[in-house]
């Protein structure tokens, strides 16, 4: 029994990462209650999780409020720009959907496609750019240039992550059970596993850019 109850165990170190998981989950749902913190939460949140991939978080709330406090300018200026361009794109392409559904021709159908295409690379981009300023220094448009060229630079995790996503939003937009699904495990800790998934995968990308020191991409 001693044995079982040793942090050293695999069980214990399993159960006690759930529990980092489910604190982090919650510290990031608090924090985006403002809506304009939304960008630095993310941020935190890559931060944190990067870390416990890495076996390198120490405090949980500690970790996730000092990055929250580094990057909230440039977290900040980057969300307002994901709104606009979020923005743009709805209301644009939802107009232009609407008219080229309508539509059977070979030039609408190339059209919907390309269309489709820019809603995936903005998605792309916002699931790099929060990661990238959470632990890499480097100016906002620096960071989203670094973003785009991830996106394409390693274009097998890219997918990944919007198969993953993808997946998500489609459990929501499937039944109103599955979405109720969706909002209680989200409640929970489904927003930090989803960035703890996600880290992983940076984790592989990231090292590729780390110079021995300091931490930036030129």
């Amino acid at each position: 029994m001693s044995r079982f109850f040793n942090p050293d165990n695999p069980i214990m170190e399993f159960i006690a990462k759930i529990f980092d998981l489910i604190l982090l989950n919650l510290i990031f749902i608090f924090s985006c209650v403002p809506i304009i913190t939304i960008g630095a939460s993310t941020s935190a949140l890559s931060y944190v999780t990067l870390k416990m991939v890495r076996n390198e978080e120490a405090y949980i709330v500690r970790s996730f409020f000092k990055s929250f406090k580094d990057n909230f300018k440039q977290a900040t200026i980057i969300n307002l720009i994901m709104i606009a361009v979020g923005a743009v794109l709805y209301l644009d392409l939802g107009m232009d959907f609407y008219i080229i559904n309508s539509q059977n021709t070979t030039l609408f159908a190339v059209i919907r496609i390309l269309l489709w295409c820019v809603c995936l690379i903005a998605l792309s981009v916002f699931l790099y750019v929060f990661p990238i300023i959470s632990h890499f220094v480097c100016s906002t448009t620096q960071a989203l240039k670094n973003a785009v060229f991830m996106t394409f630079g390693h274009l097998p995790y890219t997918l990944v992550m919007l198969v993953i996503t993808g997946l998500i939003l489609y459990l929501c937009a499937c039944s109103v059970k599955t979405f109720a699904l969706v909002v209680v495990i989200s409640g929970i800790c489904g927003f930090s596993v989803v960035a703890f998934i996600y880290s992983i995968l940076f984790d592989r990308i990231f090292k590729k850019y780390e110079p021995e020191s300091p931490d930036n991409i030129e």
